[in-house]
């Protein structure tokens, strides 16, 4: 596979801490390592060692996230600085569209109920 030497890839934003994100999560939520270790089945010390690295395999994130029912994933998707959309935000974003639409047409009928009423 070759790259052109034209064209350099530079992260305009540096990658977060993950084991400070963890800590942070964790703290924020008053768990410990303890009951962490408990739920992933690792030792004390494997989590700590977590905690302290800057960077960390997706399995071990994806478990972790399934473990504490948290998507660190998306969490870390959201720090990037690229634009994308999801397909359940275009899902939502189509249906309160709809939704605005709807109050539209409701907002003219309940006008023109009025001026009849008024009348």
């Amino acid at each position: 596979m070759e790259t052109s030497n034209n064209s350099t890839v530079q992260p305009s934003a540096s990658c977060p801490h993950i084991g400070k994100l963890l800590a942070d999560y964790f703290e924020g939520i008053s768990l410990n390592r303890a009951k962490l270790s408990r739920q992933l089945k690792l030792a004390d010390s494997s989590v700590l060692r977590y905690l302290e690295r800057d960077s960390m395999q997706l399995k071990t994130l994806w478990n972790i996230s399934i473990a504490l029912n948290h998507n660190f994933i998306a969490g870390l998707g959201e720090k990037l600085s690229v634009n994308y959309v999801t397909f359940r935000e275009t899902e939502l974003q189509n249906k309160v569209e709809e939704l605005q639409k709807e109050l539209e047409k409701l907002n003219i009928e309940l006008s023109v109920y009025k001026n009849i009423v008024g009348k």
